[in-house]
């Protein structure tokens, strides 16, 4: 007996030991956050910061001090950190976003490839609700009646989300387009932390002089972005975009269609693209208007448009500022290896779909409340937190 006690000991130290020297390495990171607004005052402890594996679809969400650290023990890998707060009694937004990087168990890479310290500061930025946003987005595509790929009936869906007795928000002259790169899966973003962002080869303005197309608090302006048309004859979604209140159409694009009925928006091209593409998986979507004036922006090519760093050749791409947007979602495939292209101060993450291609879902806002019989939708600069993915479409369309 005595010598079966001892084989079982040397085993159990055997175990414990295989145990010991195969556990994995721990990296260590600290994240400060730092506020740019002195005239605003928040508890920096109600954030929530969320630590993102950029190989795997899971995260690590910590509350940071009051003086905004927050420190984190994880595997080495690649990882981008998203701070985020709302304060629903004023209505204002908190959040920060970093650039991807290399965690180490002795530091960290950034996004440029410069070896640093385990210590990453972020700064927030506050926002407060936009009257104008992106409540439904819809690009996942359907099936046909036959069973095969459809993607023609993808929509966009404005809303003004002011509540009663806000403004009117005007449509003329507002632009609406989508981001290059085409998908969260590309590998990089060549112009990431550049204070301008690429248009992914041409962008849509909403006619009108000014005063032609306004919106009051409530109200929604579907786009059809393929085929403003009956789709119930073509498609599973069923979605009647002849009844969207505007349709991308232009009559050197094939593949788009018009309703009578819908009002066309106007095609600028900004490249050498032939037509406008939303991605199926993962497009970032803004709605912008040039501080210059459309036509005053499509005169400046030279300070606009431009290569791709490190290129002098091949495609070029149109540029907006970002502090022309007024709105944007950021639609990724899954988490994991996911690029950022809009900066933090549109959406500081993004929402990503869990159905596959052409399941006929779509992402839609998260209601806040509702007032006087207006729905004010939640606005947090945060897509992750704003939007519900895998919803059934919903657009609110003309009567």
């Amino acid at each position: 007996m005595k010598r079966i006690c001892q084989i079982l000991c040397f085993l159990l130290l055997l175990v414990a030991q295989a145990c010991y020297e195969e556990r994995p390495s721990v990296a260590t990171l600290t994240v400060q956050l730092r506020l740019d607004s002195p005239e605003v005052s928040i508890d920096l402890s109600q954030l929530n910061v969320r630590l993102q594996n950029k190989n795997a679809d899971f995260s690590y969400t910590e509350h940071p001090s009051a003086d905004g650290r927050v420190s984190f023990s994880v595997q080495p890998g690649k990882y981008d950190v998203v701070a985020s707060a709302w304060f629903p009694a004023t209505r204002i937004a908190v959040n920060g976003a970093s650039e991807e990087f290399l965690l180490t168990t002795t530091g960290l890479i950034d996004a440029h490839g410069s070896a640093k310290e385990p210590l990453l500061e972020i700064v927030l930025n506050v926002a407060v609700p936009n009257p104008l946003i992106i409540r439904e987005a819809y690009y996942h595509g359907s099936a046909t009646l036959e069973g095969a790929n459809y993607t023609k009936d993808t929509y966009i869906e404005l809303y003004n989300n002011a509540g009663p007795g806000g403004q009117t928000v005007y449509l003329d002259s507002l632009c609406l387009t989508t981001i290059y790169p085409y998908n969260s899966t590309t590998g990089n973003n060549a112009w990431a932390g550049s204070d301008t962002i690429a248009v992914a080869q041409m962008y849509w303005m909403f006619p009108g002089d000014g005063h032609t197309y306004p919106l009051a608090p409530g109200e929604s302006a579907v786009v059809a972005c393929i085929a403003a048309v009956d789709h119930s004859g073509r498609a599973t979604s069923g979605l009647k975009l002849n009844r969207a209140h505007f349709g991308c159409w232009s009559e050197t694009l094939p593949r788009h269609e018009i309703a009578a009925g819908v009002v066309p928006m106007v095609l600028n091209m900004t490249g050498q693209g032939t037509q406008w593409a939303v991605s199926i998986s993962s497009p970032a979507i803004v709605i912008f208007r040039p501080e210059m004036g459309v036509a005053a922006y499509q005169a400046q090519a030279a300070l606009w448009e431009r290569y791709e760093p490190g290129k002098t050749s091949g495609t070029k791409y149109w540029h907006i500022a970002k502090s022309w947007i007024l709105d944007g979602v950021e639609c990724v495939d899954s988490p994991s290896s996911a690029i950022k292209r809009l900066p933090g101060t549109v959406d500081a993450s993004y929402v990503w779909m869990r159905s596959g291609h052409y399941s006929g879902k779509c992402v839609t806002r998260s209601l806040d409340f509702t007032e006087d019989g207006i729905e004010v939708f939640k606005d947090t600069n945060n897509s992750d937190a704003d939007f519900i993915p895998d919803s059934i479409p919903n657009p609110r369309l003309k009567p």
